[in-house]
């Protein structure tokens, strides 16, 4: 069974303006565009995974915030500039290709091992995973096989399409970060925690928060959100600088 809420696909992004403060590139190698932000001496570097409304506008502004807590990080184009729609997301055969093909790990590793060497090309030693909804899958592969992606350790916001598996297969720890509307995790939680590495996973739901609050489905101008918004990724970052050794 893989965990997938129903909001996902059920529930508008929301409208929002923000200015980025980070450079949208091309990648000479691979052709892939992608975002970067943050400390340019830094010795950690973060691949995010986006969700599936790509460059909101929220998305670029919790790049940037990570991005000020000393963390390089860089967000591929995973959706290759075609980012999906909630009508999209009611059609089955776009839902099916999307799930099986253009948004798994096998699709998107290219694109992540990509980013990884340009963090490493800047001097990042140790890398770390943030996916956003769909985006936990994937970087829970890079975490997988963390001997050919590099990425060390993963943090999971409000996830989906989660299995055993993935937790069972992981090779570093994990932060899992919940809304009200995943599922409950704790049999899952408990095998991350079970691993030599499992003690500094850590798992923390926010029960008043909708699925995406973090993300394109959170309203920033709600100051009852981006309290929680704000504890999160403080929580993201302490969580890097405990797993990622400078």
């Amino acid at each position: 069974m893989d965990f997938l809420t129903s909001a996902c696909c059920n529930t508008a992004p929301v409208q929002a303006e923000y200015t980025p403060i980070g450079q949208t590139c091309t990648d000479d190698t691979s052709g892939m565009t992608y975002y970067i932000v943050g400390d340019k001496e830094s010795r950690r570097g973060i691949v995010f995974c986006y969700d599936i409304f790509g460059f909101h506008p929220n998305a670029y502004q919790v790049a940037d915030i990570l991005g000020l807590e000393g963390l390089r990080v860089i967000v591929p184009d995973y959706l290759e500039g075609k980012p999906l729609t909630l009508a999209e997301l009611k059609q089955p055969e776009v839902f099916h290709d999307f799930k099986t093909r253009r948004g798994t790990y096998a699709y998107c590793q290219p694109m992540t091992l990509a980013a990884v060497n340009i963090l490493r090309t800047e001097g990042c030693e140790q890398i770390g995973g943030v996916g956003f909804c769909w985006g936990a899958k994937l970087v829970m592969g890079a975490l997988a096989e963390k001997g050919k992606s590099g990425v060390a350790s993963s943090a999971l916001l409000h996830p989906s399409f989660l299995e055993m598996a993935d937790f069972e297969q992981a090779q570093g720890p994990i932060l899992l970060l919940l809304s009200k509307d995943e599922p409950d995790f704790q049999n899952e939680f408990a095998v991350a925690k079970a691993q030599p590495f499992g003690g500094d996973s850590r798992m923390e739901r926010f029960s008043k928060q909708v699925h995406g609050f973090c993300g394109a489905r959170g309203d920033f101008g709600n100051d009852d959100v981006t309290g929680d918004v704000d504890k999160a990724l403080a929580m993201t970052a302490r969580f890097f600088k405990r797993t990622l050794a400078a």
